[in-house]
């Protein structure tokens, strides 16, 4: 952890709120609809 004492506060909390985020539910849904977003318009572009 030395490192992290030369780390701007801004970066640490930076890097702790992009963990924390991660984590958050909505985070997990927004990427499975963008997901099925691109499963749904692979099906369309076949079918074409």
């Amino acid at each position: 952890m030395a490192l992290r004492e030369y780390r701007t506060k801004a970066a640490v909390a930076a890097s702790e709120a992009e963990a924390a985020e991660t984590s958050s539910p909505a985070y997990w849904v927004c990427l499975a609809l963008l997901l099925a977003t691109a499963v749904l318009a692979a099906r369309i572009a076949s079918i074409w």
